[in-house]
Order: C-alpha cells, then structure tokens, then sequence
C-alpha cells in the first residue's frame, strides 16, 4: 500500500530540516525523502578538504529555538564542514526529525493526479509516495556538474568531483593532484591540500576575486556574548541587503577622496568574509568605476602575494570585476602559486583536450602534452538554482512537464510557486534572493511564508494553491528588471544566469536582486492580502 502524507519534503538539509519541522508544527504528516544516507543536504554532500562556510558561523545558524542556540557553541568564526554537518544531525536528533526521513531515497519523478488532487511521488530504488504537497528542499547549489572533457571515465587513478567527495576521504600525501576549476570551491581545496601534496597541477579557465575569511576561534567569553546577542544577530541579518551581519557603507563614495576610499578598503579587507563585498560602498555595484578601483586595489593585493609576477598576472582576473560574482574567502590561496610543487595551468592559452588513464593532455602551441596524474579533482560546481528540480521529472496539470515549462529559462512567481504545478513549492528555487542570501536566514523566511500559505489554505478549506499565470509572468520580469542598473547584469558567464561550465548558458537572469528586506516585505504583503497572485481552488 502506497504511503499517504499532508506533505512531502524532496531533500534533508538545511531548508529540508526545517520544513520537516515546521509541517509538523503546523499538524500535518510530512515525510521527508533524502538522496544521502544521512541529514545535512549541502554539508552531507560537498565534504572535501577545506569546505567551510563563508557565512559568519552564528549568523547561519537556525533562529527558530532559543535552548537549540544555548546548547551549541561554535568553535571558529567560519566554521568548517565536520563541524556544521554535526550541528545538522544534532537538530535531527534534538527535535526527532530522523523518524520522518527516509534515507538513500533519491526522488525520480512527481506527478500530479488531478482526480485525487494529489501529488505521486517514487524514488529511483521504487519507494512510493502520495501527498497533497510537495515542498522542494532541493538546494539551489546541489546539482553538480561534470566539464564536457571527452576520455573522463578512461583515467586510471582516483577522479572526484568536490560534491562527492568520499567520507573515508582520499590519501594525497605525495600524489600528484590536478584541481580542474578555480571558483569556490576550488579555492577551499587548493589552500588546504597544497602543502602536502607531492605535486599540484590547477587547471583554471577564470580567475576569481578572492577576498580573506580572517578566521579564528571563538573565545568563551565571546561565545557567552554571541548567545546573549542572537537575536540582534539575527534582526540585523534581516535588515540588511544580502542576510549576512555586513551593511553597506551609507556614505557616497564618489565624494571621498581616493585616499579615503582605499583607506576604507584596507579595513573591509583586514576584517575579512564578506565585508569587502556587502559592507563597501553601495555604489561598488553599480558604478564600473568604483568597481574597477576595488579591482585595482586587490589586484595589488594579489601581486604583492604572488611571487612570480607572470602568475601573479593570472591569478587577476580581467573578464569582469569585483563585486560581479559572489567572492570566494581564502587563506593562504595565493601563497600555495609560490610552492615550487604548484603549478598553473591558463585553460585560455592551453585547453584540456582530453583525459587518458595516464591522466590530462592539453594543447601546448599546436603540440599535445601530458600531465600525469595520481588524482583528478573536478570543482566544477553545480547547475546552480533549476538544476536539481529539472533533474527530476515533475509533471503537473495536464501533463505539464517542468522541464518544458522552463524550456526558455524558469517561471514562477514570488520564486516559490508555477502555474500548472498546484501545491507545488521551491523554498530555494530561481527568482529569489539566494545567491546573494545568508541562506539559513532566507530559508527560515521562505518556509514559513510557504507553511503559512498552506495553513491559510486548510482554514479556507481549499484543496490546492497554484501561482497565477500572470503574476507569473510579472514576478519573473521582475527578476529580470531588478538587475537592471547592477554591474553584475553584464556578466553572463554567471551562474546568476544560469551558467553551466559546459559552456551553455540559459541567458534568464535566475536571481531577484531587490535584496532580502524587500523580499520579506512582498511575501508579508502577499500574505496579507490573501496571496494576491495565487489562485485557491
């Protein structure tokens, strides 16, 4: 016999958790169906050497339980993924979430049945399901991605994506290691594993503008105060752009002298994380100008670090400018380029043209030449923000299928729901402000507008909420005009667009841009209008 929910969560992590517990606050049977064998989504997946967050630790922390936030202490300022995947299972187990999981259970397909006005849900290993909603925890970084390289099954030693990376971990002592990609990823693993490896090949298309996490450990003392202040954390992360405990500078920049401005540069970048990015001038967004000067001054920054001046010039990035792309925070990454054993490879000047069991041949002047290697690493990230919900195959009203619907780049309204897909929910899906949000601070936000949608709906005794067509059709060009004006708007090799490393790009812009308070006032005015914009039946 088919199991019957209230409500169906597709994935265990940090937006999955909570969901799981607030469908249960609300009254309603939910089970939770994870493609891992255990809780964490993001920080179960993605546990290669060097993964930690970029978000201030007790800034990503979940807000919702006053004794859950007592009883954890966070041992560093950015904290690293051992750590926050214990964290997860501790919410698991502190609030009895693991009963309502079932692990190893990736979900294949979800099909509406308008008879019965509910959702069929079955996972690859043939488990089933039916509810009458569907909340898709399913990340928006989770879909990884493999670079069109022909022979990549023929290498003969280890090959491993970042998001795969095995629990038992991988020997790399003295092995000769190539890393294929430099974004964030790249750079968490390439600062941590150069020291001991016995050679480094990076293997880089696009530099990129890395800006120091200044770690550090938190002292009792400052652990005590963090507790006491964590709803001031929290109410700050709420009223600033991006969720993150970072404000921007409220003076005009352009009316400061150059000198002033550098000056103020000089401390965003000794305090380290984001603060470069979301506590610079406002104008760093929108003004090339500005732009360029913090280009220039951590380009200076990278060539006083690099030794050789001929890497040095690689490492700078020149096909767009800081601010443009989300940072990726380093210590020491620019300092591994002086290690005699680390070497750069310009995938520009010499392209990978295929791998072979001995390991990767590139294009060198006209002639083939190999690089042999013990371990492939492939950072190469993810089909960010469709890529895990067009994976499977999610059919709605009248055999609507998602991957059609979204054929031309992704429809929705408010970023949570489409036409044609009645209760039907994304809690980090395109056209919200998640690729710049402190995401647990915009997941607790979107779960609880979602939740609250289907507590009005049960109150009104409807059987379905489903996105208008036309303010489907409003909200998207919304995203798209809300990066109007920002500088970002013109880099299209960005997975702000969609951007897959294959080279192809969908070309829709996927992120709404107006900033997290904006956010949160649209969903607290939808909710107080009756969900102007849905249609209840």
């Amino acid at each position: 016999m088919i199991k019957q929910f209230d409500a169906v969560v597709i994935g265990a992590g940090v937006s999955g958790l909570y969901a799981l517990y607030k469908l249960r606050e609300a009254g309603l049977s939910a089970r939770a169906f994870e493609a891992g064998d255990g809780v964490g989504g993001t920080w179960y997946w993605n546990r290669y050497p060097g993964a930690r967050f970029d978000s201030e630790s007790y800034s990503y922390q979940y807000s919702f339980s006053r004794e859950l936030i007592e009883e954890w202490d966070w041992s560093e300022e950015f904290v690293g993924q051992p750590e926050i995947e214990r964290y997860l299972n501790h919410v698991a187990d502190k609030f009895d979430l693991r009963r309502d999981v079932e692990f190893s259970a990736r979900v294949q397909s979800v099909t509406w049945d308008d008879a019965a006005q509910l959702w069929n849900l079955r996972t690859e290993d043939g488990r089933a399901a039916r509810a009458r909603f569907v909340l898709a925890a399913t990340g928006f970084m989770s879909a990884h991605q493999y670079p069109d390289i022909a022979g990549r099954d023929d290498f003969a030693g280890i090959g491993v994506h970042t998001a795969r990376w095995p629990r038992e971990g991988i020997e790399l002592s003295g092995k000769r290691v190539a890393v294929i990609g430099s974004g964030a990823t790249a750079v968490q693993i390439i600062q941590t594993i150069a020291p001991e490896v016995g050679h480094l090949a990076v293997f880089q298309r696009t530099a990129n503008w890395c800006t120091p996490l200044r770690n550090h450990a938190i002292a009792p003392a400052a652990q005590r105060d963090l507790k006491r202040r964590a709803q001031d954390v929290f109410d700050l992360c709420n009223e600033t752009y991006a969720g993150f405990i970072h404000k921007f500078d409220p003076r005009k920049g352009s009316e400061l002298s150059r000198e002033a401005r550098w000056a103020h540069y000089e401390q965003l970048h000794q305090r380290g994380g984001f603060a470069l990015w979301l506590a610079n001038f406002a104008e760093v967004f929108t003004d090339r100008e500005m732009a360029a000067e913090v280009s220039e001054f951590l380009a200076a920054k990278i060539r006083a670090r690099v030794r050789d001046p001929r890497i040095a010039e690689k490492l700078v990035p020149t096909d767009h400018l800081f601010g443009t792309k989300r940072p990726p925070g380093e210590k020491d990454y620019y300092e591994a380029f002086n290690l005699d054993h680390v070497e750069l490879v310009d995938l520009r000047e010499t392209p990978i043209e295929r791998i072979v069991p001995a390991g990767i041949e590139t294009r060198d002047d006209g002639a083939t030449r190999l690089h042999e290697f013990d371990v492939i690493v492939y950072a190469t990230g993810f089909r960010a923000m469709t890529g895990e919900l067009m994976r499977i195959d999610i059919v709605g009203r009248d055999g609507l299928n998602l991957n059609d619907k979204w054929a031309d780049g992704p429809l929705t309204n408010l970023g949570v729901q489409f036409a044609g897909f009645p209760n039907f929910f994304a809690i980090l899906g395109p056209h919200n402000p998640a690729a710049f949000c402190n995401i647990t601070r915009c997941v607790e936000s979107n779960v609880d507008w979602i939740v609250g949608c289907i507590e009005h709906l049960r109150a009104g005794g409807h059987s379905t909420v489903e996105a208008n067509a036309a303010a489907e059709q409003a909200w998207t060009q919304r995203c798209y005009d809300s990066a109007s004006g920002f500088l970002f708007a013109d880099v299209r090799n960005s997975w702000f667009f969609g951007y897959h490393n294959d080279g192809g790009e969908q070309g829709r812009f996927l992120v709404f841009t107006e900033g997290v308070p904006a956010y949160r006032r649209i969903f607290a005015e939808a909710a107080a209008s009756g969900y102007a914009g849905f249609e209840f039946n």
